[in-house]
């Protein structure tokens, strides 16, 4: 594979460089309304070469309030916008060169000319990865490792964001909080882990990573991560993906806006499917008083997906104060896997006493719609503003195991033993939220208060019904000891009032606040009397101090107090006996952890560089954890308790260096070093241990139509009995434009020189667990895509010469 994508290289910058050299510089946007977002016909609009002044060129805006200039020589522009009733508006510094002769300016807004004075904006090209103000942005719309990614891909390429082996998403080591859109999403770890796996990152168009986010968000442990989508431009358009890769995957996605005054229209969906093959080991010491023997497990397994997705999202703005947005949203995921698993005895003679392997067929079906509704109002102030988000989301999860087991002998002959057993699991869960967001600034300009109010509901119906094979009949009889039925509901309420004092605007202030929040969980289980309520209060205080210098340097200091509460897969005490040799349940009286959290952030910006550096502090109470225990019987046991506590002391660095016009580099890592209480290190044989994780990003734009990017990212995670060692991932990729951008080549490569793998080392005071699995990740994946729309440099130049002849 090695050559033809060298061969795709070449190709791809030789007819760049030679459409270089053939084709003018263009500039083109469109002008909308400040309050309305309407199209502004018959503006202004003046290009001026900065090298020469004289040299200015005027068109006017047509109905839609596009605009066009062509046929430019290279060079440094000044465009100025300008309309009767309007403030005008410059944008400075538009860079005409051979590596980049076709800018699309896309919407420029004008604001009227009673409460703004005139403008004048620094254009900037949009990097792959911006970082300021406790934000950064990672641009995907930019990556030539979105095309055919999922958002799980993408999300593993953002500065200090890392995805464990489970698939849970992590902000510098800790759980965060995830928004599509600005709208949170109200989904337990399963549900959005498929909604991630199944959205196309085509129809991202940046992932906004807050390590200080706002008020309605301070309470979140690692912070929040913001999908942005693609909103599409004035008029219509759409675009079309179609991807391939070498290890098993194939997926089909469209998406197409239309955007026009005060309405905005957005709809996608597509087809995913992926498979993954992969082996495993463990090899378990179990310690007794008098003697010691070993439990081996070797397996292999296979894998497959079929993920469909659909997205509607409707905008209106009512007037310039009020707007609404309604969103709808689909995944599913239809999947079926196979494992064969030997399991193994061998005595402390080392000699095999008990052998036998098992069968495991799983087919899951699951449907995930849901929904939400957004008002906003905005008062004289900007800065004024009332939201009000509100959520309803369903899930429906079917999956059906069948194990086959055989039991040999040492010899690997079959002995005449075997057993058949069949699970059907049916669950079906519906959660509701309202969010409620009021930000109000004050007469003196600096003082602002923030109040809010959310929401929460789950209801959560699970059921299992387990049946063994009886023979000769060969018919399926009930288990009732190892089936059940139970109804989980969670319930949160949560109110906050917060206060922003600006020393001096936009440079030096304090935000400080408390949120104060109730929990009620409570099971109901079918042939059960027992009461599992479980209800707490929380008081959540939060603080942040920041100042920034004129040199842009800046330093920040924030407190906050947060919580992480038990799901039902930690709660559910219905006991899982699918494997077994170990076996599962969950603790109905599980409590949930607090956290102190302190972190200090120094940063500095400039235009070739910047650089963030942080250290924290956490202090952290009554965690809970899944703790593995071995029984008399040579069995192991998995439940989850409260332990003590655990201190965590942390650094992470993140930052980005501009090589040349063409090349930039972004680095960020981190490193957490946990410490546990005395009595968990000696009786629970707790071991202190240090997690770390580093992304590296770089980019290079050979031409405006082609660039490429490259993504190298590692990981290792510390547990209470152990460390799981996770290698590194790769992706290269590189993205050619054809035809005046509407056809999209993208070619990666994933994982060239190493699978991925997981090894697991789990300690208790009788047994010792070393556990391994690898997936074969290598990839090497072709994405097609084309982008429909009008063609703006013939018709709307047509209509620009009619207006000028008018004139």
């Amino acid at each position: 594979m090695r050559n033809p994508a060298i061969i795709f290289l070449c190709f791809s910058f030789t007819v760049s460089y030679a459409q270089q050299k053939a084709s003018p510089g263009i500039i083109i946007g469109n002008v909308l309304d400040t309050d309305n977002n309407k199209a502004i016909p018959g503006a202004t609009v003046t290009l001026i070469n900065i090298a020469d002044t004289g040299l200015k060129q005027y068109v006017l805006t047509v109905k839609d309030g596009a605009f066009l200039f062509d046929m430019l020589p290279f060079g440094y522009y000044r465009l100025q916008v300008s309309n009767s009733g309007y403030a005008g508006l410059a944008i400075d510094s538009i860079h005409l060169r051979a590596g980049r002769f076709d800018f699309d300016l896309n919407d420029i807004k004008l604001g009227k000319k009673a409460t703004l004075m005139n403008e004048v904006i620094v254009y900037a090209e949009k990097p792959l990865i911006e970082s300021r103000d406790g934000k950064i942005i990672f641009n995907t719309g930019e990556s030539a490792l979105s095309s055919g990614a999922t958002a799980t891909e993408l999300l593993k390429q953002a500065p200090l964001v890392n995805v464990d082996s489970d698939g849970k998403v992590l902000l510098r080591g800790k759980d965060v909080k995830i928004l599509i859109d600005d709208k949170p999403v109200e989904l337990n770890a399963k549900q959005l882990q498929d909604l991630l796996e199944s959205m196309p990152g085509s129809m991202i168009e940046k992932i906004e990573v807050m390590t200080t986010p706002p008020p309605q968000y301070a309470t979140e442990r690692g912070g929040v991560i913001n999908i942005i989508t693609k909103k599409g431009k004035v008029g219509f358009t759409a675009r079309i993906n179609l991807n391939y890769g070498t290890r098993g995957e194939a997926g089909i996605n469209g998406s197409t806006s239309y955007r026009k005054n005060k309405f905005a229209i957005n709809f996608s969906a597509g087809f995913g499917y992926n498979e993954y093959h992969g082996n495993s080991y463990s090899i378990r010491q179990n310690i007794y008083a008098d003697s010691v023997n070993y439990f081996n497990t070797v397996g292999i397994n296979s894998s497959n997906n079929h993920r469909p997705n659909a997205r509607l999202s409707v905008d209106y703005d009512m007037n310039k104060r009020n707007s609404v947005n309604f969103t709808a949203q689909y995944n599913g995921n239809n999947a079926g896997s196979n494992s064969g698993n030997e399991y193994s005895n061998i005595d402390r003679d080392n000699l095999l006493y008990k052998l036998s392997d098992r069968n495991i067929d799983n087919s899951t079906a699951s449907w995930n719609p849901n929904m939400n509704f957004t008002y906003t109002r905005k008062g004289k102030d900007p800065k004024e503003v009332f939201k009000l988000i509100s959520g309803f989301n369903f899930n429906a999860n079917d999956y059906e195991k069948n194990y086959y087991q055989q039991y040999l002998n040492p010899d690997h002959s079959f002995t005449g033993t075997d057993s058949m057993q069949q699970q059907n699991t049916a669950v079906k869960s519906h959660s509701m939220s309202l969010r409620l967001n009021y930000d109000k600034p004050l007469r003196d300009k600096k003082t602002s208060l923030n109040f809010g109010a959310n929401f929460s509901r789950l209801n959560s119906h699970n059921s299992l019904n387990t049946a063994f094979l009886k023979r000769p009949e060969d018919i399926f009889i009930k288990n009732d000891l190892l089936s059940n039925d139970l109804h989980f509901y969670q319930t949160i309420y949560a109110l906050r009032s917060a206060l922003r004092y600006d020393f001096v605007p936009g440079l030096f202030y304090i935000n400080a606040g408390i949120q104060a929040e109730h929990t009620q969980t409570n099971f109901d289980i079918m042939n059960s009397t027992g009461d599992y309520l479980n209800n707490y209060w929380t008081a959540l205080p939060f603080a942040t101090l920041m100042k920034k210098w004129a040199n842009d340097m800046s330093i920040t200091f924030s407190y906050k107090r947060t919580i992480q509460r038990p799901g039902l897969n930690e709660l559910n005490p219905s006991v899982d006996y699918a494997d077994p040799y170990n076996t599962r349940y969950g603790n109905p009286y599980l409590q949930p952890y607090h956290a102190d959290n302190f972190d200090l952030i120094v940063g500095k910006y400039t235009k070739a560089f910047y650089v963030n550096g942080a250290v924290g502090y956490n202090a952290v109470q009554n965690i809970y954890s899944a703790l593995k225990t071995l029984q008399p019987d040579g069995k192991t046991t998995t439940t989850w308790q409260n332990i003590s506590r655990r201190q965590e002391y942390e650094a992470s660095a993140w930052g980005g260096l501009t090589l040349n016009k063409m090349s930039k580099v972004n680095l960020s890592l981190g490193y957490t070093y946990t410490v546990y209480g005395l009595h968990d290190r000696e009786v629970r044989y707790f071991r202190n241990g240090g997690s770390f994780y580093c992304t590296f990003n770089s980019s290079y734009q050979f031409s405006d139509v082609f660039n490429a990017n490259a993504n190298l990212t590692v990981n290792r995670f510390a547990n209470p009995q152990g460390t799981l060692n996770n290698t590194l991932s790769m992706n290269i990729g590189a993205q050619r434009k054809f035809f005046a951008k509407k056809f999209i080549v993208a070619f990666n490569i994933i994982d060239p020189f190493h699978q991925q793998e997981n090894r697991t080392f789990t300690y208790d005071s009788n047994f010792k667990l070393e556990s391994f699995s690898t997936t074969r990740t290598r990839n090497f994946r072709i994405t097609l895509s084309y982008v429909f729309n009008k063609n703006l440099k013939k018709n709307n130049k047509l209509e620009l010469l009619k207006k000028l002849n008018k004139k």
